[in-house]
């Protein structure tokens, strides 16, 4: 459950009410300071901005609890979505790069960011569109749900979510030279195996098709840890794509887990 959220790199507030309009968010060097934090009650969380890229170590969508409580490791870094309506193609992430560019620049298409009870809430605006992505936890499991919901559109919307993924210490980054992880087909989507005797995890949807993919990107850039005087530049690695399509009202939830079996039509509590 989304605990928290802050406001400016050295407060944490808890909050019962947020929402910030496209005065915060699409204002990146406001809407980056603005900060939410999803826990799972064993030592695992989620973490990122609320303009949707990453600034700090910590983030990630999936921080697993390998040992709980302790073991924390950074699995599933972001999903960079991309959305196909009407003859033109959107791209709804942001992304920070060691060169000084924002490519692609996904915060200018949020229209709103709050919390529905304790979760974060996104809704980007492009066209006729209102999509909301919705993000949860688990209480007690390694697992990240990530809902897209189709509010409102004239036609249909294919939408493509890319995931990149990691596997390193929360505390450390990841320069990947020529490391090699091992992804494969599994029932609704796919498994990534960093290296043997690392703890396999996994990324699957009751919707839609995952393609598996295996390319670096590197030199993301950490502006938080930059500005803290720290190491900043980091690689992840694009792990596959679920393409799914959504009709007004429909919606499609991705999972990531360590779990091989997961609830995949599971409900925000």
């Amino acid at each position: 459950m989304a605990e928290a959220i802050r406001n400016g790199p050295n407060q944490l507030f808890n909050l019962p009410f947020v929402n910030f309009g496209r005065e915060i968010c699409g204002d990146l060097a406001i809407g980056e300071t603005r900060e939410w934090l999803v826990t799972n009650g064993i030592g695992g969380f989620a973490s990122g901005t609320g303009a949707g890229h990453l600034t700090r170590r910590f983030h990630g969508l999936l921080v697993a609890a390998l040992h709980p409580p302790l073991g924390r490791t950074l699995l599933v870094s972001k999903f960079d979505e991309i959305a196909d309506y009407d003859g033109k193609t959107y791209s709804l992430s942001t992304n920070r790069w060691q060169s000084g560019a924002i490519a692609p620049d996904g915060y200018r298409q949020i229209e709103e960011f709050h919390l529905q009870g304790t979760s974060p809430v996104w809704r980007y605006a492009c066209a006729d569109v209102l999509l909301a992505k919705t993000i949860w936890m688990e209480h007690g499991a390694n697992t990240t749900y990530v809902r897209y919901q189709l509010e409102s559109a004239s036609r249909r919307l294919k939408l493509r979510i890319k995931a990149l993924v990691n596997y390193r210490d929360f505390y450390s980054l990841t320069q990947a030279g020529d490391w090699r992880m091992d992804i494969s087909r599994v029932e609704h989507g796919l498994q990534v195996l960093a290296f043997a005797g690392a703890t396999p995890f996994y990324l699957v949807s009751s919707a839609g098709r995952f393609n598996p993919c295996h390319e670096w990107y590197r030199g993301y850039e950490l502006a938080n840890e930059r500005d803290r005087g720290f190491d900043c530049e980091e690689d992840q690695l694009y792990a596959g794509t679920l393409t799914a399509e959504l009709g007004p009202g429909e919606s499609v939830t991705v999972v990531a887990s360590t779990e091989p079996q997961t609830d995949l039509d599971t409900e925000l509590a």
